[in-house]
């Protein structure tokens, strides 16, 4: 090899250098991404998108939905009585069961219309499936009205479904599960624990569906 051929084969050193750093720095963003696309995230993306004339006008609709509802219970977020996690295929919110019902009980409480009203509107605004899933911790059910946790768990669930349609949510786009203690965020073996694992998750899906129209 030649002196001449081999100086212009410098320029690939530094080159190699910068594509692995390029690299390095895209999977850090897609990891960040998976794992924590939070709304005004997901809004760059999909101004990025609709910029390349890709049809982004159902991830508008959640995106607003998302944002709206987190706004509107950025005060219950804080204070962690309301948890929000938005990933690319499901948005989910996390409700304290003390917050909703009283221990026990599968009725809720007046002042838990309060949450549910501004997620009732959101998920009107949208088309997507709704989940909600009730949990409860592993604690006896002892003289209570229900024979098992997992049954006091998808009564829970039912209650918050009526409301939803009561709002004018279609029935059709609700499902309940009730998993009792079966399915833990926590240690049960503590009063924190057992606080976590008493929640309701509603989860709205995120599959594409066609537009209006498009078949």
């Amino acid at each position: 090899m030649t002196e001449n051929s081999h100086n212009t084969q410098l320029w690939m050193v530094p080159y190699a250098d910068l594509m692995s750093t390029l690299v390095i720095l895209f999977l850090a963003l897609y990891g960040f991404a998976y794992h924590a696309k939070r709304p005004d995230y997901e809004t760059a993306l999909t101004k990025m998108q609709e910029q390349l004339g890709l049809k982004v006008k159902k991830q508008k609709k959640e995106i607003e939905a998302a944002k709206k509802v987190e706004e509107e219970l950025k005060d219950r977020i804080k204070e962690g009585s309301l948890g929000m996690e938005v990933t690319t295929s499901r948005i989910k919110l996390t409700f304290a069961s003390p917050v909703l019902f009283d221990s026990g009980s599968a009725v809720l409480k007046p002042s838990a219309v309060d949450i549910l009203a501004p997620v009732a509107d959101s998920v009107l605004r949208m088309d997507n499936q709704v989940i909600v899933e009730g949990h409860t911790d592993a604690a006896r059910m002892l003289g209570r009205k229900y024979s098992s946790n997992r049954e006091l768990s998808l009564m829970r669930a039912f209650s918050v479904i009526d409301y939803l349609v009561k709002r004018g949510v279609p029935a059709s786009r609700l499902t309940a599960f009730g998993y009792g203690e079966f399915r833990p965020v926590a240690p049960n073996d503590t009063e924190e624990g057992r606080l976590k694992n008493r929640r309701i998750e509603m989860i709205i899906m995120r599959q594409e569906r066609p537009e209006d129209g498009e078949r």
